[in-house]
C-alpha cells in the first residue's frame, strides 16, 4: 500500500470515529427536540379541547337549567299576584343565537304530539300571541320543518291534534320492539317508577329511548351515509407516537366508554308552575284588561322531574339534543334541533382557525368512528420539524355528557421548527463543516508532506548527483596533472576545467546554503544603489566563462539611455539570481541559437532584466509551478536534464527579498524570464 493510500485510510477511520458519535447525537437531540415539540402542541391541544368543552358545559348548564314551562309559547309570570302571562325566553323568533346552528326547540308530549315553544296553543288567538300574519307564517314554517326532521326519523306518531296543527309529514310508526328495548333496560334501573312509565310512554318516545343505541349499532354495522359523514377515523391510519399509552381506535373507546355514558343520571326535581285555560286568557300584552278576564286562567302548580340532556345525531344529519320530563306520571320529551355543520363551525372549526394549532395540526370531530366535521389547519407557514411526523395522532378526547360519544381528534401536519432546532440545525452544519474542511484540510497537508518528503528525498539525490559529477572530474583531472599523465599543451585546459567545475560545485553549494538560510529567516541582504551600467558589467564577467564552457554564445542588449539608471538590489543575490536563470536557461537551449539578455525600462517604472532561451517553452498549467520548492517539470526533456528543484524557487524568493518579483512568459519559440526591480529613490 502507497503512502498516500495508508494515509486517506487514517483519515477515514478517524473520520468516522468523529462522524458515528456525532450522528448519533444530533439524531438524539433531534429526537428528544421533536419529543418536546410534540408534547407542547399535545399541551395545547388539551388545551384547547378544554376550552370546547367547557363550552359545551357552559351551554348545557344553561339548558339544564330551564323549567319544563319554559317549552311553551306562554309562561306563568307571578301567579301569586295577577297570574299574567309572558311568552318564554325559547318563544323568540328567530330562535336565539346562544346556540350555534340552532333550528328550534321542540316537545313531544306523552300522546306522541309534537309542539315548539315558537307557535302558541291553538287555543290562543293571534292577537293574544301578538303576532304579526306575517311572523306567524314564518314561525309556522319554521314548526313544519322542525317536526318534518322528527317524523322522517321516525321520532314522532303524530297524533290527530298535532296533525290538525301541522302539515301532514311520512312518520312511520315506530316499531313495537323498541318499547321492549326500553322496558328491558330501564328494568336494571333501582327506581320502579320509572319502569311504570316506560310501559306507558307511546311509540314516538320509545323511539328517543332507543335512538343512540340503534345509531351505535348501524355505526358498528356499516358506514353511515356519504351525506353524514366525512369518512372514517381508521381509514386515516394516524400513527401513535410519544404516547404515554396505547390509544385505542375510536370505536374501542367508545365500546369501552358506553357503560359509563349511559348509566342514569340522578333526577332534578322541580316546582313548576302551568296554566290551564277555562275561557277568556289575560297575558302580559293584555294587562290593563279587567281582572274578570284573569279569573278565566287556572294556575297549577305540580312537581315534575327533570332528567339531563342526551345527544343523538339523526339519520338526516342533524343534532337533536333532548331531556325526559316526568310530570303526574306522564313523561314529555323536550329538546332542541340544531344543523350540526353550523354548531361544529363555530364550536370547534372556527376557534380553530384562529389558534397557533392550525399552523401544525388538523382537527377532526367524530361520533362512534365517523368524521363529522374536519379543518385540516393553516397552510401559510412552510416550516417543518419533520415530515416524518405527518399523519401522527396528537391528542385525543371526548366531550363532556350530553356529548360524550363526540370526540375531538388532533392529528399532526406539521411542526414548528422552534429555536430549539435552528441551534441544532446550524450546530450540525458548524460541525459538518469542521468534520469535512478539518478532514480535507488534514488530507492535503498530510499529502503535501508527503510530497514533500518525496521530492526532499529526489532533492538529495539530485544533489548528490550533482555534486558527485564535478568531484569525479576534479579528481580526474587532478590525478592527472600529479602524476604527469597530461601534455604539457594540454594542462592549461585541465586547470580551467577544474576551475569551472569548482565554479559549480560553489553555485551548487550556495544554493543551497540559501535556501537553508531563507527556510530559517536567516538570510541578510543590503540593499543599495547600483547603477545598470555596472550591473551589467559584473553580469558580462560571471556570465560569460559559464555560457562558454557550456559551449553556447549569448546576445546582451541593453537601451543606451538606461545605463546611468540605479536600482536598489543586494549584488550577491543580483549575480545568484542571473546565474541560476542562465544555467536553467542553458539546459533548455539546443542547437545554434544564442541566449538573450535584455535590459528594458518597464512601464511600472523599474528596470526589467529579462534571460530568454529557446527551448520548447514553459506549458500553461507549470507557469507558476516552476517556481515552487523541489518541482521539476513532469516532461521527458526535464526528467533528462540535470538539476536539483530548487533553483528557480531560489531565485524567486531572491527577487522578492530585494522587493522586485519575477514572472515567466512564453516566446515562440522558448520562454523569457523577466526580473522587474524598482528604482532607486533620488536623493
Amino acid at each position: 500500500m502507497t503512502p498516500l493510500a495508508t494515509l486517506r485510510l487514517i483519515l477515514a477511520v478517524f473520520f468516522l470515529a468523529l462522524a458515528i458519535p456525532a450522528v448519533a447525537l444530533i439524531y438524539q437531540a433531534y429526537q428528544r427536540l421533536q419529543w418536546e415539540t410534540f408534547h407542547q402542541h399535545q399541551s395545547l391541544a388539551d388545551a384547547f379541547a378544554s376550552r370546547v368543552d367547557q363550552n359545551v358545559r357552559d351551554w348545557v348548564r344553561v339548558e339544564d337549567a330551564r323549567s319544563f314551562t319554559q317549552y311553551n309559547f306562554f309562561d306563568v309570570v307571578a301567579p301569586a299576584n295577577n297570574s299574567l302571562l309572558q311568552r318564554s325566553p325559547l318563544a323568540v323568533y328567530p330562535p336565539p343565537v346562544g346556540v350555534p346552528g340552532l333550528i328550534g326547540y321542540f316537545q313531544v308530549d306523552s300522546q306522541g304530539v309534537f309542539s315548539t315553544p315558537v307557535l302558541p296553543a291553538p287555543e290562543f288567538a293571534t292577537r293574544q300571541a301578538n303576532i304579526e300574519p306575517q311572523e306567524l307564517q314564518a314561525r309556522q314554517t319554521l314548526a313544519t320543518r322542525m317536526r318534518n326532521i322528527l317524523a322522517a326519523n321516525r321520532l314522532l306518531g303524530g297524533g290527530a291534534r298535532d296533525q290538525r296543527h301541522y302539515p301532514a309529514s311520512p312518520a312511520p310508526a315506530v316499531e313495537r320492539e323498541a318499547k321492549t328495548q326500553l322496558n328491558r333496560a330501564d328494568s336494571k334501573d333501582d327506581s320502579p317508577s320509572l319502569t311504570a312509565l316506560a310501559d306507558a310512554a307511546p311509540p314516538a318516545q320509545v323511539a328517543f329511548d332507543t335512538l343512540n343505541e340503534s345509531a351505535s349499532a348501524r355505526a358498528a354495522s356499516a358506514p353511515a351515509p356519504a351525506s353524514k359523514s366525512l369518512g372514517r377515523v381508521a381509514d386515516l391510519k394516524l400513527e401513535q407516537r410519544f404516547q404515554g399509552k396505547a390509544v385505542m381506535s375510536a370505536e374501542q373507546e367508545h365500546g369501552q366508554a358506553m357503560p359509563a355514558i349511559k348509566a342514569k343520571r340522578a333526577l332534578r326535581k322541580e316546582a313548576s308552575v302551568q296554566y290551564e285555560l277555562d275561557g277568556p286568557v289575560a297575558t302580559a300584552a293584555s294587562a290593563d284588561k279587567s281582572r274578570s278576564n284573569s279569573a278565566a286562567l287556572r294556575i297549577r302548580t305540580f312537581e315534575s322531574e327533570v332528567d339531563g340532556f342526551e345527544t343523538s345525531l339523526l339519520d338526516s344529519g342533524e343534532l337533536v339534543v333532548f331531556r325526559k320530563v316526568w310530570r303526574d306520571g306522564q313523561r314529555y320529551v323536550q329538546g332542541m334541533i340544531i344543523d350540526r355543520t353550523r354548531y361544529f363551525a363555530a364550536l370547534a372549526t372556527a376557534p380553530f382557525d384562529a389558534h397557533p394549532l392550525a399552523h401544525s395540526s388538523s382537527l377532526l370531530v367524530a361520533r362512534h368512528g365517523e368524521v363529522l366535521a374536519r379543518d385540516t389547519g393553516s397552510t401559510s407557514r412552510a416550516y417543518d420539524l419533520a415530515g416524518a411526523l405527518r399523519g401522527t395522532l396528537l391528542y385525543q378526547t371526548r366531550l363532556s355528557a350530553p356529548f360524550s360519544d363526540f370526540e375531538l381528534i388532533f392529528s399532526v401536519t406539521r411542526l414548528p421548527a422552534g429555536p430549539g432546532a435552528v441551534v441544532i440545525g446550524w450546530l450540525t452544519a458548524a460541525l459538518a463543516l469542521v468534520l469535512c474542511a478539518g478532514s480535507l484540510l488534514m488530507y492535503r497537508l498530510g499529502a503535501r508532506q508527503l510530497a514533500l518528503a518525496q521530492q526532499q528525498q529526489a532533492f538529495i539525490a539530485a544533489v548528490s548527483h550533482e555534486l558527485k559529477t564535478p568531484l569525479t572530474s576534479i579528481r580526474m583531472y587532478g590525478e592527472m596533472l600529479r602524476e604527469g599523465w597530461a601534455p604539457a599543451d594540454k594542462r592549461q585546459g585541465y586547470y580551467n576545467f577544474i576551475h569551472d567545475e569548482a565554479e559549480r560545485l560553489t553555485r551548487l553549494i550556495n544554493n543551497v546554503l540559501n535556501l537553508a538560510r531563507m527556510t530559517r529567516n536567516e538570510l541578510q541582504v543590503e540593499l543599495r544603489a547600483v547603477t545598470v551600467a555596472q550591473l551589467v558589467e559584473v553580469l558580462h564577467s560571471k556570465l560569460a566563462s559559464v555560457v562558454s564552457h557550456a559551449g553556447r554564445r549569448y546576445e546582451l542588449h541593453v537601451a543606451a539611455s538606461l545605463g546611468e539608471q540605479q536600482v536598489m538590489v543586494d549584488l550577491d543575490c543580483f549575480i545568484q539570481v542571473f546565474l541560476n536563470l542562465i544555467d536553467n536557461a542553458l539546459k533548455f537551449t539546443g542547437g545554434e541559437h544564442a541566449l538573450q539578455l535584455n535590459v528594458r525600462r518597464d512601464a511600472a517604472r523599474g528596470i526589467e532584466f529579462a534571460v530568454r532561451d529557446f527551448g520548447p517553452g514553459v506549458p500553461k498549467d507549470q507557469l507558476q509551478r516552476i517556481f515552487t520548492l523541489f518541482y521539476r517539470g513532469e516532461n521527458a526533456l526535464t526528467r533528462a536534464t540535470a538539476g536539483t528543484g530548487i533553483g528557480l524557487a531560489l531565485v524567486k524568493r531572491l527577487v522578492e527579498v530585494m522587493h522586485g518579483r519575477i514572472v515567466v512568459v512564453n516566446c515562440q519559440p522558448g520562454a523569457e524570464f523577466r526580473v522587474l526591480l524598482p528604482l532607486a529613490a533620488r536623493a
